[in-house]
């Protein structure tokens, strides 16, 4: 079996907007020689996003999300690298102008996404390379009065991810 680790640098879309959240973290690899089978262990940073106008800060949002499932995933007969992970998204702290309406991550997905990740053809498990997918993100729960307003804005279909395993 061999291991390979890599640094996670990369983005979340929300539903089809320019919001972007960034995404840092670390994927360990774990493959059986020569199969093009592995599973790896995902760990990604807290993260925050933040959106200013005329020079005033309107959105401040401390968000984590956290791997519920091992990356699964295998190398395809065109050398695509095809995987899938389990993750759950809690919003730590959300401040709309300057005011803090959730804080304590009580609001957080009420199932994990499924994310598929895929790559271009002849991608090397070994050098890394650029990853994306488009998934469904499940609603919000436990923001009180907040949760509807996250649900309009981030649960549902037209979310993507992009990320780019650096060899560590």
């Amino acid at each position: 079996m061999s291991e390979i680790a890599f640094a996670v640098r990369g983005f979340l879309t929300v539903r089809r907007s320019s919001l972007r959240i960034p995404l840092r973290g670390s994927l360990f690899i774990h493959t059986g020689l020569g199969s093009g089978v592995f599973t790896g262990d995902l760990t990604l940073a807290q993260t925050s996003l933040r959106r200013m106008v005329l020079g005033f800060r309107v959105l401040d949002v401390a968000v984590r999300i956290t791997a519920e499932s091992p990356v699964v995933g295998h190398l395809d007969e065109a050398g695509r690298l095809v995987a899938a992970v389990a993750v759950n998204a809690v919003l730590d702290r959300l401040r709309l102008c300057g005011r803090t309406v959730l804080s304590g991550g009580r609001c957080h997905t009420a199932t994990h996404a499924v994310v598929p990740l895929g790559s271009r053809p002849d991608f090397d498990l070994a050098q890394g390379g650029r990853l994306t997918g488009s998934y469904h993100r499940p609603p919000f729960t436990g923001g009180s009065w907040v949760t509807p307003l996250v649900n309009l804005l981030a649960a549902g279909p037209g979310n993507a991810v992009v990320i780019d395993l650096i060899p560590a």
